[in-house]
Formats: structure tokens, C-alpha cells, sequence
């Protein structure tokens, strides 16, 4: 991908049979580009394989060294790359390691063009940056060098990498394969790479960690990106269970779309989620690349360290939850607070009589804060962690209870902020049902189930109730003002939720 083109992306089929190819074909032809793998088909018609599509067409041959299926002798190799070459395909993928006894005996022509490729266990960037320039001393099209990810920080390699290969004037493909190398090939999209393999199928792909064509094009607008796409994320342990991505780039998509794709966006994002297990070494690896991030569990109070400035729900919660990059360096959101505080408002009569906040995590700290700005008086911190709820007993002047203990509150509003009762386990449900009485607002910070079975028992008895969806829709609708500098209608937000829903 030039630097004023858009990302591309090219479909990898593996098929077992040709019956099997013709069956993906027609889906695959919303790709730019077509790899067909035959190395696990017995009998190869180069020229039928050619006629399937008028996209451009890579035939590639992976053998069991590289990580394939092939075990044919070295002369077959050549006949194969040579068959594909006289039926006029557009890419032949030559394996590095195979080169030098290749090379010299195909016979090539000026319309099919050389994909390099290797394929290597080596994680240490500065062997791998060897790699590639062993690899340049062989003349090709494009540079394709794939190896395997253990942690997140593996993809930053791939993209240093793809960086070295950008000013070297090197047209490559460079990413990590394994679920911990998937950013690698969302990242590496927008940051040069040649073109992004992605699979027919979205439960079945040729490489692990690889996107289907439906997540790239549908889920992450990838083709409409390009170079200077800003990058945004959540950051926490776990992200798996977030819909959240999917709702800012469809948000995203909807805002700054009419633009066009590619070089034609003056502005544009993609955000990814970020698995992190060591919150240090995540910044130290992505921070250069980030423009924005989310941050959920267990991070909201630990990010707070990397800010230059702190807004006054920051300051007064010691929680953030949004950060952005500015001219001077990075300021922090809590739009959880705000959010809740929003939800809150137009029940202050009802709350006269005080609230309970059941948990001692840095949503508690969000949910106390947004009480003490609306003057609820007296306020109950609920929860199993003494020395944690003794601690924000101490910071905020409220009253700490012991979960069996809960019965002593006396409140008129209850906010449940632990995730017990979070999908899949959704029968569970935490201490505070209790206190559960007619026309008391309870509200829980989880919003998935949009009805957890705390809420439902609410219901049942008569309280006013608040789904997690509402101060999640409001929180990410105010975070993606912050990240674009663009207001968004609230309703917008909820019908984009309820799409991708």
C-alpha cells in the first residue's frame, strides 16, 4: 500500500478440493486481491484456477517447513511456481528459503510479480530486522516475513519492522501470526503494509489470528483507512467480552465516512482492543503509536500516573477512564463519573435519603464521587475488601460495611458496580437485593445483559431501575466527542449500539 492509497485486502484460501474453492469464490471476490493455497490439493489445473476470478491472483505453494502442508521435492516446487506463472497469474508466492534453487529455474515474464515470503519462530527484532535484509538481497515484489507472537509488545516489532521496511523502500507484508498477533495485521493495515490477509470464512482462517473479510471490511472499515488514521483502544484484563470497538468504529464509520475512503479523510480513526497483562510495558511498547485510549478494569486508577493533566472528575474520584493525546502531552476523562452523574440527576428528590454503592473499585470511586456532586448524604460503600473499603471510607467520609452487613444501610438509591452477575454468569448476582423497596432507583454498571438479575429482582419489587446501557451509551458517546473532537447525538449512539446488537 502506497502512502496514498487505501488498505487492501486479500482473501487466503485453503481449500481441500476444487469444489471447495468454487464454493468460496464468489464471497471472496469482495476481496482487492485472491491467495489460493494449493498445497493441501492433489491435482492443480493452474489455468482453471485462473479462470475462477478476474481479481488479481496469488498462487501459493506453502510447504510443512514454512508452516504448510506441502512435502513435494524441490523440482515439483518449481513446476508448480512455473504453472501458476504460465497462467498468467499476478503473484507467485516463493518461499526465501526456496529461492535460491527457484529462482534460477523459472522462467519469468514481466507480468507476474514475486511474493518473498518467510515464515520463522524468531520474536527478537533485531534478528528479524536481519532476516529482512537478507531477504532484500533477493529481487522481488514484495517482502513478506511473518513470525510468531506470544504477547502483545510482538506486534510492536511488526510494526518497527514494517517501519525499517517503509525507509528502506521496500514494498512488504510484515505481522505476527497467534491471537496475541492479530493487532499486528489491524495496525499494519494503515501503516504500510503491501496488502492484509484475511479469511472467507469467520470461523476458519489459514493463519491463527488472522480477521475474516467481514470483520476487516464490515466490523473495522479497514479499506476506507488510511496512513494517518489515528489509532484508539481499550486497555484492560479482560477485553474479550467488550462490544465497545465494534460501537466506535461503526460511530466512527458513520461520522467521518462521507468523506470518502483513504487519503480522502482529513480525520479518521480505528480503534482496536489491547489485552494487557503489564500496564508498564504496554505504555512503554504503544504509547508512540496511540492517540486515545479507553481503559476498564484493573487499570482506571493505575493510568493516572501517565497524565499530564488530569480533569476535576480525575482529580476528585482518582479514577480515569479516558485519555487523550494533546500538544503537551496526555489528559485524563472520567466519563464514567460524569455519566453516572447524568443518569443520577433527575432523581436527586428521590435520593434524599442517601445511597449505597455495593463494590470497592475504581467504578465505586466513580459512583461515590458522582453522589458527593449531587449532595447525597449519608453514602454506604458496600463490599468484601475491608481494607479497600476502609481505605475509601477514610478518602471520601463515607460509611463502610461488610457485605454481610449490608442490611444496615439505610438508602434510597443503590448502585451495583462489581461485575458479578456479567455475561456468562448471569444468574449470579451480588449482596444488596435487601434493601430493595418500592420506588427506590437502583442502577447497575453492567450492560451486558442490558438486564442483569440484580435489575430484574429491582423490578420485581417496585424500585426504578437503570441499565448498565445507558451509562455505558452516554460514557461512550462523551468519549467519542474527546477522542474526535466531534459531538455526538445520544440517540445516534443508541441505535449504532442496537445495530451492531
Amino acid at each position: 500500500m502506497s502512502s496514498t492509497t487505501s488498505p487492501e485486502l486479500c482473501v487466503s484460501l485453503l481449500p481441500e478440493s476444487p469444489e471447495q474453492l468454487r464454493r468460496w469464490m464468489p464471497e471472496a471476490q469482495a476481496a482487492d486481491l485472491i491467495e489460493i493455497r494449493v498445497d493441501r490439493l492433489r491435482r492443480i489445473q493452474m489455468a482453471n484456477l485462473r479462470a475462477l476470478t478476474d481479481r488479481p491472483l496469488i498462487i501459493t505453494l506453502r510447504t510443512r517447513e514454512e508452516g504448510g502442508f506441502w512435502n513435494g521435492s524441490p523440482q515439483q516446487y518449481v513446476k508448480t511456481l512455473q504453472a501458476a506463472i504460465n497462467a498468467g497469474v499476478e503473484y507467485i508466492d516463493l518461499e526465501w528459503k526456496r529461492a535460491e534453487y527457484a529462482l534460477p529455474r523459472l522462467k519469468l515474464n514481466n507480468f507476474t510479480r514475486i511474493v518473498l515470503s518467510h515464515h520463522t519462530d524468531e520474536r527478537s527484532y533485531t534478528r528479524l530486522r536481519e532476516i529482512l535484509w537478507q531477504m532484500q538481497e533477493t529481487p522481488a515484489e514484495v517482502y513478506k516475513l511473518v513470525f510468531s507472537a506470544e504477547t502483545l509488545g510482538d506486534n510492536v516489532t511488526a510494526l518497527k519492522l514494517l517501519e525499517d521496511a517503509r525507509q528502506a523502500g521496500m514494498k512488504a507484508i510484515i505481522h505476527a501470526v497467534g491471537e496475541a498477533g492479530t493487532l499486528s495485521r489491524l495496525v499494519g493495515a494503515i501503516r504500510g503494509n503491501a496488502w492484509t490477509y484475511v479469511s472467507v470464512d469467520p470461523h476458519q482462517g489459514t493463519a491463527p489470528g488472522q480477521l475474516s473479510l467481514l470483520e476487516a471490511r464490515e466490523y473495522y472499515f479497514i479499506p476506507h483507512k488510511a496512513p494517518h488514521t489515528h489509532l484508539l483502544g481499550l486497555v484492560g484484563n479482560p477485553v474479550q467480552q467488550s462490544r465497545g470497538w465494534r460501537l466506535h468504529n461503526y460511530l466512527i464509520e458513520q461520522e467521518f465516512g462521507q468523506a470518502g475512503r483513504g487519503e480522502a479523510r482529513t480525520k479518521d480513526f480505528l480503534y482496536v482492543n489491547f489485552p494487557v497483562d503489564h500496564l508498564d510495558e504496554f505504555w512503554a511498547d504503544w504509547e508512540e503509536y496511540l492517540y486515545g485510549l479507553s481503559v476498564t478494569i484493573p487499570y482506571k486508577e493505575q493510568v493516572i500516573k501517565f497524565l499530564s493533566e488530569a480533569t476535576p472528575e480525575v482529580r476528585i474520584s482518582g479514577v480515569c477512564n479516558t485519555l487523550v493525546r494533546t500538544a503537551g502531552g496526555w489528559r485524563g476523562y472520567n466519563t464514567d463519573l460524569m455519566a453516572i452523574e447524568t443518569l443520577l440527576r433527575p432523581y436527586r428528590e428521590e435520593l434524599r435519603n442517601g445511597g449505597v454503592v455495593i463494590g470497592t473499585g475504581a467504578t465505586a470511586r466513580s459512583a461515590i464521587a458522582a453522589l458527593k456532586r449531587l449532595e447525597v448524604s449519608p453514602i454506604f460503600v458496600v463490599g468484601r475488601n475491608e481494607e479497600r473499603g476502609k481505605m475509601l471510607a477514610n478518602l471520601y467520609g463515607v460509611d463502610f460495611l461488610q457485605e454481610e452487613e449490608v442490611h444496615y444501610a439505610g438508602a434510597s438509591g443503590i448502585i451495583q458496580t462489581t461485575p458479578v452477575g456479567m455475561a456468562p454468569n448471569v444468574d449470579q448476582y451480588p449482596v444488596g437485593t435487601s434493601l430493595f423497596r418500592k420506588d427506590r432507583v437502583v442502577l447497575d454498571v453492567i450492560y451486558n445483559p442490558p438486564e442483569t438479575r440484580f435489575l430484574q429482582i429491582a423490578r420485581e419489587r417496585g424500585c426504578v431501575t437503570i441499565s448498565g446501557v445507558e451509562m455505558f451509551l452516554l460514557q461512550a458517546a462523551k468519549q467519542f466527542e474527546l477522542f474526535t473532537g466531534r459531538a455526538i447525538d445520544l440517540e445516534k449512539v443508541r441505535r449504532a449500539w442496537e445495530m451492531i446488537g
